[in-house]
């Protein structure tokens, strides 16, 4: 039936084009449906020439029609092509009873191992198998499965646009409640989940992470990270005590340090290795609760954020822009952890889906790891460690917990038929801050009342204020101030093209600004 109506209203609107009022509904249907830049470019100029208001405007995209889909329930694989020209599935998963007039949660769910030469054989497989999945679907959420690898890792450009497109594809496609998107992950996927909240926690809810660290972002993907930015975004985080990456005795300081800070994390620790078994489970309905009490409030009276300007400087309807150089103001705080780096880590990607004896070398890894000072080498096939036999992967972590930084050791390879036995030897101990502190930043403290928005800054270079009719009375004067100078005071005009630009941009029925103000420092 509603489908009926879609078309019986489309219907309406195309017999009555010859009226101006009609005819900016038909070319505003059509710009928010064009795939392609050039034409969307065309139907834009052709919509802000017939001029309608941007109150008739915002209040359509608020209330748009979406098409039924024939088997909802059904995993659907989708194929994207990332920001590298590289097409990369990924995986959308609507619940059994998906309605495509009521406004539903979606659950984007990130996985591990992003690091493998390789996406994973088979996406449909690993999302039947997936335990995040079957959550969404018990409490009819939409399930948004990305897949990345080495160059699209979740933190890199590439994979962190990827996961950004995928959320503005289906909010386009599917009824989505833009209030209510969650974030979740494991392992690497729970890493991401900490630096989407510390960079990019517009689109977000709540975010669950599962075994990550935090800095994982920073030390591997170069990212400036800010934990006082997870004061933002609610995070469930959990860690378990024998995690052979991030055992909890570890994380604890991270967090403990990022809850100074003042990020809002729920944390809970449990018995168990790097993997979901056996807590788990048990853990699933606690984390599905946890969710559904937390909405996106798009508009917060008040927003802490900290950056280097540009890619990154967004957090709800405030954004940094430009950093200067100077003294930083008192409450500029950085907080960061140090951390001892003990782990035993070899340098190279294991071949997930190799089943024979032994562990495949799929690849290695960038920098000046111990594989690489060996001579190890892609497609070697490693067969003992310190001459103990190796046939599964599990036999190659039993080798490495006999390990200690320091140490010298040996691994038998086969390569071409031939078995060799190439000797390394482990770095020592060192210490290492979680977040790198290459690029300086500026940061803010934010509050809004009314028609007024005063800002605590430090080391901000300009700025801008997103308007929303939500939060302020346009008709009245909006008042802006940083420190004791007042920056603005009077109306802001509506922008139409500024709303329809940003709306494309971000799918976001519940930001529909309508307007910017920006400032310079």
């Amino acid at each position: 039936m509603r489908l009926l109506i879609c078309s019986v209203m489309i219907l309406v609107i195309v017999s009555g084009v010859s009226n101006g009022s009609s005819a900016w509904r038909v070319a505003l249907d059509d710009l928010i449906s064009a795939q392609d830049a050039a034409l969307e470019e065309s139907l834009l100029e052709e919509l802000l020439d017939l001029e309608p208001s941007w109150a008739e405007v915002a209040a359509r995209l608020d209330s748009l029609c979406f098409p039924d889909i024939e088997t909802p329930g059904v995993p659907e694989l989708r194929m994207a092509t990332c920001i590298d020209g590289v097409e990369r599935p990924w995986v959308i998963v609507t619940p059994d009873d998906y309605e495509s007039d009521e406004r539903t949660p979606m659950l984007v769910i990130l996985h591990g191992g992003v690091g493998r030469a390789d996406i994973v054989p088979d996406p449909l497989e690993r999302v039947a198998e997936n335990e995040f999945v079957a959550m969404a679907r018990e409490h009819g959420w939409i399930a948004a499965v990305p897949f990345g690898q080495a160059g699209a890792t979740w933190w890199e450009d590439v994979g962190t646009a990827n996961i950004q497109a995928l959320v503005r594809t289906v909010k386009r496609e599917y009824n989505v409640d833009d209030d209510r998107v969650w974030m979740t992950g494991f392992s690497d996927g729970a890493s991401a989940g900490f630096f989407f909240a510390m960079s990019d926690p517009t689109d977000y809810a709540a975010i669950v992470t599962m075994n990550g660290h935090m800095g994982v972002a920073s030390l591997d993907g170069d990212r400036a990270s800010y934990a006082s930015n997870m004061a933002a975004t609610p995070l469930y985080a959990t860690t378990t005590f024998h995690d052979g990456l991030y055992p909890s005795e570890r994380m604890r300081a991270t967090l403990d340090m990022a809850e100074r800070a003042g990020a809002d994390i729920f944390y809970r620790e449990f018995e168990g290795e790097h993997s979901f078994e056996p807590w788990g489970e048990e853990e699933l309905p606690r984390i599905a609760r946890f969710l559904e009490r937390h909405s996106r409030d798009p508009f917060p009276s008040k927003i802490s954020w900290e950056a280097a300007g540009g890619e990154f400087g967004l957090c709800r309807w405030f954004a940094i822009d430009e950093t200067i150089i100077g003294k930083r103001a008192p409450w500029h705080l950085d907080y960061n952890a140090a951390l001892v780096s003990d782990r035993i880590t070899f340098g190279f990607v294991p071949d997930w889906e190799y089943e024979e004896t032994g562990v495949l070398v799929s690849a290695l890894s960038d920098g000046d790891y111990p594989a690489t000072q060996m001579g190890m080498a892609e497609g070697d096939i490693i067969v003992a460690g310190n001459g103990t036999p190796v046939t599964s992967l599990d036999d190659l972590d039993d080798f490495k917990g006999t390990l200690a930084r320091g140490d010298a050791f040996s691994i038998t390879v086969e390569r071409d038929g031939e078995e060799l036995i190439l000797e390394g030897l482990l770095p020592e101990k060192e210490n290492y801050y979680i977040f790198k502190r290459e690029v300086p930043s500026g940061a803010v403290r934010v509050r809004h009342s009314a028609n007024r928005v005063d800002i605590k800054q430090s080391l901000v270079g300009s700025f801008r204020i997103l308007v929303h009719p939500d939060m302020f009375n346009v008709n009245e004067p909006i008042t802006v101030t940083v420190g004791d100078q007042v920056l603005f005071d009077g109306l802001v005009e509506p922008d139409l093209e500024f709303l329809l630009r940003n709306f494309l941009e971000n799918r976001d029925r519940r930001l529909i600004y309508i307007a910017e103000l920006e400032f310079q420092l």
